[in-house]
């Protein structure tokens, strides 16, 4: 019979060594994060699947995360708040988003500033989960920022595609 010992976000797997999986974590999340500035600062294709895809992503992990912390209904209401907050104020303030074609392709930059928040969020929330992981108060208080900046990501998607139609209509071009 197998059994499970919480010491640290890593021993949720059962056999595996902290250390490896800890390194493997890090090795992931350095990836991904090198991917993400990348492609935010050389631009992305337009695509509207491809833009909802990232926030649903990012939804995923984030309720991941916080549903790992096994969260009263108070802490799960507190978490859809701030996830609608993060949202609302991401429709209205989410900028600074460029469109060009290359290559007969629409593609966009969008500011880099909010993925950064997210990702920070995300970063520090294991690492809250490693260091301190009996601290059960600071975890839910990172998973409620991860939720606020998930919000802010939704809304930047919604606020782009605005974006897309209105330069669309400007250029003439049928949807991609």
């Amino acid at each position: 019979m197998s059994t499970y010992n919480y010491t640290n976000s890593t021993s949720l797997y059962p056999g595996a060594s902290g250390a490896v999986s800890t390194d493997l974590l890090i090795a992931i999340l350095a990836i991904a994060i090198t991917v993400r500035v990348y492609r935010t600062a050389k631009g992305t294709r337009f695509s509207t699947a491809g833009l909802y895809m990232l926030p649903v992503f990012y939804l995923a992990l984030t309720a991941i995360s916080i549903l790992e912390l096994n969260p009263s209904a108070v802490d799960a209401i507190i978490a859809v708040i701030a996830l609608l907050a993060g949202l609302l104020i991401g429709l209205r303030l989410a900028g600074g988003v460029h469109f060009f074609k290359k290559n007969a392709n629409v593609y966009y930059k969008r500011s880099p500033v909010i993925m950064i928040l997210w990702l920070a969020a995300y970063v520090a929330r294991f690492v809250v989960e490693i260091f301190y992981p009996s601290v059960s108060y600071a975890g839910l208080a990172v998973g409620f920022l991860l939720a606020y900046t998930t919000g802010l990501i939704m809304g930047e998607a919604f606020h782009i595609r605005r974006n897309y139609e209105a330069y669309r209509k400007k250029l003439g071009t049928p949807e991609q």
